[in-house]
């Protein structure tokens, strides 16, 4: 089943009342919503020990901005006086930062 892990704490089960849809919003809406919707770290492990019990259905929908698009803090979510939590970024940037951060020859080689 469906696992979050929020900062600090343990791998917890998702439960999904009847009828919902869950949908995990991603990093780049955390960015946009300076931070007031937040990414989760998630994944999926297998319950069952039964491959003949082991039903799961999943469906990865990935969608990315334009790469020209930038990545910055929507105004309606900038309290007055408050200072946005992310600097500006070309989606094209961020996405292949996101990428190559999950590479270690890649990221060794940069440091």
């Amino acid at each position: 089943g469906l696992q979050v892990r929020l900062p600090g704490k343990e791998w917890e089960d998702v439960s999904t009342p009847p009828g919902c849809l869950l949908v995990n919003i991603g990093d780049m809406m955390q960015r946009w919503s300076n931070d007031s919707w937040r990414s989760t770290l998630h994944r999926v492990v297998s319950k069952q020990s039964s491959l003949a019990d082991n039903r799961r259905q999943a469906m990865a929908f990935f969608i990315n901005p334009g790469k020209d698009v930038m990545i910055e803090c929507i105004p309606d979510y900038q309290a007055t006086g408050e200072e946005p939590k992310y600097s500006p970024i070309r989606a094209e940037e961020y996405i292949l930062k996101k990428h190559y951060s999950t590479i270690p020859s890649i990221v060794s080689a940069k440091a």
